[in-house]
């Protein structure tokens, strides 16, 4: 960047005074902070840090030991309960729709309290 480039970025620039009307005085003053670099890229970053805000941190680990230290019972039970609701709602009550499946589990129902004997039992009487 020229040094005339560099001055328009500042306050009191045709550059500032547009950027201030975007981002605000401090979004602006930021983004004249890094034009006083020279840097393209660093301006271009400051210009995305201000309309955006701060970039994520994706560190896994920094992840992690923030959920531990702040809530270590929060994330692994909000997770088990989403796997929880998701195979009651979708597997096991999906399931229990079949025909077939309620036709099976009522004769296995119906053979554990015997009802298989009581039935020959009648039959033979009969």
């Amino acid at each position: 960047m020229t040094p005339a480039t560099i001055q328009r970025y500042q306050p009191g620039g045709d550059i500032f005074a547009e950027l201030e009307s975007r981002y605000g005085t401090g979004g602006a003053l930021l983004i004249a902070q890094a034009a006083l670099t020279g840097d393209r890229f660093a301006v271009n970053e400051a210009i995305s840090r201000a309309k955006f805000g701060e970039k994520l941190d994706v560190s896994l680990w920094s992840n992690f030991y923030t959920q531990v230290t702040t809530d270590p019972f929060a994330a692994p039970l909000e997770t088990a309960n989403k796997v929880i609701g998701t195979i009651g709602s979708s597997a096991i009550f999906g399931l229990f729709k079949n025909p077939w499946v309620l036709l099976a589990v009522a004769g296995l129902v119906f053979y554990a309290v015997g009802g298989f004997t009581w039935l020959g039992g009648k039959l033979k009487l009969a």
